[in-house]
């Protein structure tokens, strides 16, 4: 028997943006954390796993390095994700019940590329928080983060 990845019934395999002009247009400050404006629905496709790319446009990023990546689920009021505490850029970090992992950053200049992958989905809707730990700002321009689903 083989056992393979197949494709999610949401997105699948096509990379779809994970974020808006939040994150894309909009400079985080080293410290700040961002809920996305996209919402991403699981509630039918159920798939299990998710990967993430971010690209960010040329920065030097300084100790420590990273981006933290948050999930928050929408409350049963439909309305908050999460803690409730990100509609707009607000000092971090999110809450640590809602981390699923982190994109390392080079300490060198220059675009800065990565990727998390193997997130766990829950059922239902969703959205990420970024949680800017690059030791700088991020562009103001400039930045992507998407995300593609797959089932085992």
């Amino acid at each position: 028997m083989t056992d393979n990845w197949v494709a999610g019934s949401g997105v699948g395999l096509t990379w779809t943006a994970a974020f808006g002009t939040e994150f894309t247009t909009t400079a985080l400050a080293n410290g700040n954390a961002i809920l996305s404006s996209v919402s991403i629905t699981n509630g039918t496709a159920l798939d299990k796993y998710a990967d993430l790319s971010i690209v960010l446009a040329s920065i030097t990023p300084v100790a420590p390095n990273f981006l933290g990546i948050y999930l928050y689920p929408l409350n049963q009021d439909g309305t908050h994700y999460g803690d409730g505490r990100f509609g707009s850029a607000a000092a971090g970090p999110p809450t640590a019940g809602y981390y699923v992992g982190a994109v390392g950053l080079v300490a060198a200049v220059g675009a800065q590329y990565g990727v998390l992958s193997t997130i766990v989905l829950p059922p239902g809707t969703f959205k990420f928080v970024i949680y800017n730990q690059a030791g700088v700002s991020t562009a103001s321009s400039g930045n992507t983060a998407y995300y593609r689903t797959y089932n085992p």
